[in-house]
């Protein structure tokens, strides 16, 4: 398999929680269309701009605080080019245009089978418009002096802007002051006064300089000159591939490393922020200048079994898997509860969801005494295995991907032309079906009308419909009907315009036109002067045929396999809804650093941490396979609570009497199926970690929502005691009862007035760590 990252993250700095929510983001721009772009021109990827990402735009006053595209996948880098500064495009305009051709290349192998190579998928990411070294701000290099040695390092949080008194020290594993080292390099960030002792003090943001560059964690120290002495300067927020383009020293030119200078790179790793672009609005006079910051990404393959890829000829089964619903095919009750279920058939079939794909994890697949396996596609609705396709995340055919080779272009201003866009509008209109009601006739007739009128163009035409053109474009770009999938799930084998520059006949008609302004002539000549690349970079120079996968939706099939793994109705099945368990543990630096916020011992924060999770833990791990996800606690008259008793039929999960709780090894068997109806109240119905916290106090804790709190708690221990610390501080009485130790008062408020023995517990655990 393959690691896969979102290229972009929030402005936050925080991972997307899931696709859905990225893309949501990302149809934020109006520009960079797949497919096609708003000129109507050939687009073979996507664009990330200031309306999706506006953090990922370098900030030239506190860089350290902006957030960087980042790299989708493991790869090696295989070409690249740093410009020193913008290209200055002149067009009769008061000032050049500017526009940056800084791109990087980075190839990728795709496994399905690690041991079939034949198996194997050749890709490559491509980075263009990417912001140019001119753009990374410069930053001071302070040496530590003789009475610099010993100095106290201090905490660095995102809330220092707004603090007056100075931040608290840094302590080792050991509880011990961490302090700076004779001769050791800081890069200065951002210098400000913080009271100490009650008079000001100037403080330094650093961060160490290691192998040339600025690495590891942010914290304050003293700036007085006799600590501190200047040493030069470096670039800061600088991408490690980019520190090796830099030593290089080859710049505005592309550059295919050799194997001496191998770079390798992560997915996560930085890859660059947005570059600015100046446009012309040849509409007004005077011209107007506006700018626009983005970054162009494309998924590009020059393997020539792609088809093959897609088409599963190997029939891997392994990964993620799906269930895909037949047409026409009739929906099922099920009575009872366990082993001793029975499925009736109701009337009712398969029509407008006929063709829907779902996660088989998210249809708690139920096998019955006779062997027949039924999925939940929606409350109170199953279906009978012969009635539902069953696929595995390879077989990406069925998963509604699909390929369309395109003849060579001759004019990629008039791509609408082109006989791949007909294939893709039929690609799109086989989803539609007068059995599946109404709406899909309707779409059905309407494709169908589209398809035969633009097989009946007579192109070339120096006057072509416009109208048409629009409807053209239109279908290739509504939000109705899951159409946008479909057009994400369209691979497409075309020229690349990355071959071309202004001498190149498919691009002749934007030239010779006569009532194309002299500007846009002017701009697109150097657009295509400025980011030519591929005729320099081996093997794509002698295949101008690409084929193109959507940037994001391809590596999200990949990655569906990619959420912690735990069992549920004796099946390993992924929690989109978790982070993987990063490692990190409680140590007694933290307990003494939560001690102190709250004022009171760490015996008292131990004696709840061991009442709430007793022998279990922090984290659940049931089998050697599986993975460590939170421990959890499920309460139903919560979920009943949080929706109402709308699904109290579910007794399980839903209920006004608390209790019924279970083992721990049903609490996520209990939890997805409450998910599965009301994903917010099924998070707010349980409690989490090692302190055991509902997620619905999720604001006392520190987050913005439940689904925060709960990625937070399931990646760190070390998270699940921030929580705990924000939770106590926010209310008095537990804060005042684990000050003095008042174990009744902290139970009935932590646990409930009806919290049955807690207090004597934790008075108990607390005796014993003394």
């Amino acid at each position: 398999m393959i690691n896969i990252r979102y290229p972009v993250r929030k402005a936050d700095g925080r991972d997307y929680k899931n696709y859905d929510e990225l893309l949501t983001d990302i149809r934020k721009n109006a520009h960079g269309w797949w497919l096609l772009g708003i000129s109507h021109y050939w687009h073979g990827g996507i664009h990330i701009g200031t309306s999706s990402s506006p953090a990922s735009v370098l900030n030239q006053d506190t860089p350290e605080k902006s957030v960087p595209l980042q790299f989708m996948m493991d790869g090696e880098v295989v070409a690249w080019r740093v410009n020193r500064d913008y290209a200055a495009i002149e067009c009769y305009q008061e000032r050049p245009l500017r526009q940056s051709g800084t791109f990087v290349l980075v190839k990728s192998v795709y496994k399905p089978d690690e041991q079939d190579e034949s198996s194997w998928l050749t890709l490559y990411q491509l980075y263009m418009h990417i912001a140019p070294l001119s753009e990374f701000p410069k930053r001071p290099l302070y040496r530590v002096t003789q009475k610099g040695h010993g100095v106290r390092m201090r905490k660095h949080s995102r809330h220092d802007d707004s603090r007056e008194i100075v931040p608290d020290v840094l302590a080792n594993k050991h509880g011990h002051a961490r302090m700076l080292m004779q001769g050791e390099t800081l890069t200065v960030l951002q210098q400000k006064s913080f009271l100490l002792e009650l008079r000001p003090e100037p403080f330094a943001l650093v961060q160490r300089l290691q192998d040339g560059k600025p690495a590891g964690d942010l914290f304050w120290v003293s700036m007085r000159p006799e600590y501190l002495e200047p040493d030069g300067e470096c670039y800061v927020c600088l991408p490690e591939w980019m520190h090796h383009a830099l030593n290089h020293g080859v710049f505005d030119d592309v550059v295919v490393p050799s194997a001496p200078l191998k770079v390798t790179v992560k997915a996560g790793d930085p890859v660059g922020f947005l570059g600015a672009q100046d446009l012309a609005d040849e509409d007004n006079y005077p011209q107007i200048i506006t700018t626009d910051y983005k970054a162009h990404i494309e998924l590009l393959s020059l393997d020539e079994h792609v088809p093959d890829v897609v088409a599963n000829v190997k029939g891997i089964k392994t990964g993620k898997q799906f269930i895909k619903l037949k047409l026409k095919r009739p929906l099922y009750l099920r009575n009872g509860e366990d082993e001793e279920s029975t499925f009736k058939q109701m009337s009712a079939i398969t029509r407008a969801d006929a063709g829907k794909i779902i996660p088989r994890d998210a249809t708690y697949p139920f096998t019955d005494k006779n062997g027949v396996t039924y999925f939940q596609i929606r409350p109170h609705t199953w279906m009978h295995q012969d009635d539902v396709e069953q696929l595995s995340q390879h077989d990406l055919a069925e998963l509604n991907f699909h390929c369309i080779e395109a003849e060579h272009t001759t004019d990629f201003t008039r791509t609408l032309d082109e006989r791949w866009v007909i294939d893709a509008l039929k690609s799109i209109s086989s989803h539609f079906d007068s059995e599946k009601g109404p709406a899909s006739a309707q779409a059905k007739m309407f494709y169908d009308s589209l398809i035969h009128n633009a097989e009946n163009r007579r192109p070339p035409d120096p006057y072509p419909d416009k109208s048409l053109d629009e409807l053209l474009f239109g279908a290739l770009h509504t939000n109705q009907m899951n159409i946008p999938e479909y057009a994400r799930r369209l691979i497409v084998k075309h020229d690349s315009d990355w071959h071309s520059t202004r001498e190149d006949t498919r691009w002749s008609s934007v030239f010779t036109v006569r009532d194309e302004s002299p500007v846009v002539k002017m701009a697109n000549g150097g657009f295509l002067d400025v980011t030519r690349w591929m005729d320099k970079v081996p093997p794509f120079a002698s295949q101008r045929s690409v084929w193109h996968f959507h940037p994001l939706e391809f590596p999200e099939i990949l990655r569906s396999a990619e959420f912690p793994k735990t069992p549920v109705n004796g099946e390993l099945t992924p929690i989109e809804f978790i982070h993987f368990y990063n490692g990190d543990k409680i140590d007694d630096t933290d307990y003494e650093e939560a001690a102190k916020e709250l004022g009171c011992e760490v015996a008292a924060i131990k004696a709840v941490a061991k009442t709430e999770n007793g022998p279990y833990g922090s984290y659940f791990k049931f089998e050697d396979n599986d993975d460590y996800v939170p421990a959890i606690l499920f309460e139903r008259h919560h979920f009943h609570k949080y929706t109402n008793g709308k699904y109290d039929q579910f007794e399980d999960i839903s209920n006004p009497v608390a209790g019924g709780y279970g083992a721990t090894s049903i609490q996520y068997a209990k939890l997805i199926k409450a998910y599965a109806l009301d994903k917010k109240a099924a998070l707010k119905s349980a409690s989490w970690g090692k302190f055991q916290i509902l997620a619905s106090n999720y604001a006392t804790s520190g987050y913005a929502s439940p689904e925060d709190f709960v990625f937070a708690l399931s990646k760190s221990e070390k998270n699940q005691l921030k929580a705990f610390v924000s939770f106590i501080k926010a209310d008095r009485v537990l804060l005042r009862s684990i000050r003095t130790k008042d174990w009744l008062s902290f139970a009935q408020r932590y646990n409930g007035p009806r919290q049955k023995g807690y207090d004597l517990k934790m008075e108990r655990n607390y005796n014993a760590s003394l």
